[in-house]
């Protein structure tokens, strides 16, 4: 799972700033993950969506994003430790964008282009090729309204977000929980979580 989350923060470089991910409103979504090279090789899971604020939990994992403070937590619930992440952790489902283009953030700014809009799931999202840093094609879907990924493809790997509607999430859900530890340095360098 931690080589898997690797592969996918590495099809883009994160140095930019967020769009529509601050939006008030609060919305969720289903995820799937799909890895021919893991077991399982499909990973189901959920993602959350609130002010400003993000939660993906997929299998074992759970990942809370602050985007104001480009800062959040990778949480393992079974040990309740955590790890200190930033922006580069959430790059799969939050891609870095300036005006709507993930384009100056790619490893290849100039191999990057829109290849047009399309409906995904229901929503409004514009298409991406890019390549990443080990010359492999990159697709990507962002959502038009709300910035995140809606799909994302390298490889053999798909990551993609479904049933996405606007509801109500509480606060306690971006929060790290009571009795948490943070994971060994050790540990922590071994995943490559450290913030950048």
């Amino acid at each position: 799972m931690y080589k898997l989350t690797f592969l996918l923060f590495l099809s883009l470089q994160v140095v930019g700033c967020r769009n529509s991910a601050t939006s008030e409103a609060a919305f969720t979504g289903n995820i799937r993950m799909t890895t021919p090279f893991t077991q399982p090789s499909v990973h189901d899971g959920r993602l959350y969506l609130s002010n400003g604020r993000l939660r993906v939990e997929l299998g074992a994992l759970v990942l809370v994003y602050i985007v104001s403070k480009h800062s959040g937590w990778e949480m393992f619930p079974q040990s309740k430790q955590y790890i200190d992440i930033g922006e580069k952790q959430v790059s799969t489902y939050l891609p870095p964008l300036t005006n709507g283009s993930p384009c100056p953030h790619s490893d290849r700014p100039a191999e990057c282009r829109m290849l047009g809009k399309y409906t995904v799931g229901g929503r409004q999202a514009t298409k991406w090729s890019a390549v990443n840093q080990h010359g492999e094609p990159v697709y990507l879907w962002t959502d038009d309204q709300l910035g995140i990924a809606l799909r994302l493809e390298i490889e053999n790997v798909m990551y993609e977000v479904s049933s996405i509607h606007q509801t109500k999430v509480a606060n306690s859900m971006f929060e790290l929980p009571a009795g948490y530890t943070q994971a060994p340095e050790s540990w922590r360098k071994s995943f490559g979580s450290n913030p950048q």
